[in-house]
């Protein structure tokens, strides 16, 4: 699994299989989340999910650090 960089430095996608529909935003807060996405809102500094086919963006907040986030999400897909 990888975290690939997008041209907004805030955010990263993931290619992953998953079940929600197409062009879903997710934010941090949402209480009816399920899947990989409410793993993935959970970690600290991820304020957003978006979804697309076959990947999801991950958006983080502009004061977070990409080096904590990227092993707290990696951690997260090793228990998925």
């Amino acid at each position: 699994m990888e975290l690939i960089d997008t041209p907004n430095p805030n955010a990263k996608k993931v290619i992953v299989n998953h079940e929600y529909e197409i062009a879903i935003y997710i934010e941090k807060g949402n209480s009816d989340i399920e899947g990989v996405a409410k793993d993935l809102i959970e970690v600290d500094g991820v304020i957003s999910i978006f979804t697309g086919p076959n990947f999801l963006t991950i958006t983080k907040e502009e004061a977070s650090d990409w080096g904590s986030i990227n092993k707290d999400i990696l951690n997260k897909f090793d228990t998925i």
